[in-house]
């Protein structure tokens, strides 16, 4: 499978300056990079151009809709290089919501096939307001495996902090990271690969979250059992509770531990797609059953009810 990295995020929020950083962590035959720019003449491709060694631009329009064909063909033929790439990175415009994106990857005919290896959103630190302001960078939040601060060296700690807690409001599935002048930061020296690594694996403990005020349409519910719950009943939680909210959903993660299972399954969503795998076991550890559920329109007391009822009966 060959991983496809997608990178969002709004109008100046410093995707680009990132993935310039980024992409010095790798050989430069190894990646190729797809931006995308919403004027006729790019600009972020030209920054760009001297870390990859195949670098394709789409310019005109937004590959949320009138260019969506050519992101697709241009992932068809990328996958097919040889010598094969370790990795494809997709820029998008500051303008564009990441939903067609996904449907492109999805709808690729590639060879080796395509595999959604993250969404990572860009969010100035600095400039909050923007998720005030625009449903577009919330969408663009929502969407997130992983979220990058940018521009955390202009915040003290405070600010810093307020604008972790905002973000998270939005999205509970995502890892939180920063970075200042292109530089992620973090105690062990955050790398792209690492935030990925942890976008696997981990979940954030769920925490009271406000409800969305009515401009925010966007939302995140996080639900937690402490202990099992039964593969059965939670097959139906998805078919039937999470299925209710069809078409309204962006992101789906969960960490469970299953009846039966040693290991933890672990749950991966993307808009209405859902993937199982499996992780490390439980050993020792407490067994837990995490989910959070991003989307808009949703109902926050019908899924905890309905989440709560997956928990297996000591009885049974």
């Amino acid at each position: 499978m060959l991983p496809v990295t997608v990178l969002t995020g709004f109008l100046g929020a410093g995707k680009t300056t990132l993935l310039n950083r980024w992409l010095t962590e790798y050989p430069r035959g190894d990646v190729a990079v797809v931006v995308n720019e919403h004027g006729e003449a790019g600009v972020d491709g030209e920054l760009l151009a001297a870390r990859v060694r195949t670098l394709v631009e789409i310019t005109g329009g937004c590959v949320c809709c009138t260019t969506q064909h050519d992101l697709v063909r241009t992932l068809g033929e990328l996958s097919s290089r040889q010598p094969p790439f370790t990795r494809i990175f997709v820029e998008t415009s500051g303008a564009a919501s990441p939903a067609g994106v996904l449907r492109a990857i999805a709808r690729a005919q590639a060879e080796p096939p395509l595999v959604l290896d993250g969404v990572v959103t860009v969010v100035d630190a600095t400039r909050l307001s923007v998720l005030a302001e625009h449903e577009l960078a919330i969408e663009q939040v929502g969407y997130a495996d992983v979220i990058v601060l940018s521009r955390a060296d202009a915040c003290d700690a405070e600010a810093l902090t307020r604008a972790e807690q905002e973000v998270a409001d939005r999205n509970g599935a995502a890892v939180i990271g920063s970075a200042a002048r292109g530089e992620l930061m973090g105690p062990q020296g955050d790398t792209l690969e690492a935030l990925l690594a942890r976008r696997r694996a981990d979940l954030p403990s769920p925490r009271p979250v406000p409800a969305a005020p009515a401009s925010h349409v966007y939302e995140s519910v996080s639900l937690q059992l402490d202990g099992e719950v039964c593969g059965e009943r939670f097959a139906e939680f998805v078919e039937t509770e999470l299925g209710r909210f069809a078409g309204r959903l962006l992101r789906t993660k969960g960490i469970l531990a299953v009846e039966g299972l040693e290991a933890r399954m672990i749950l991966q969503g993307v808009a209405d797609l859902v993937e199982l795998t499996f992780g490390e076991d439980w050993g020792s550890a407490r067994r837990v059953s995490r989910l959070v559920v991003v989307g808009f329109g949703l109902d926050r007391t019908a899924l905890t009810a309905a989440f709560a009822s997956c928990a297996t009966d000591p009885a049974g």
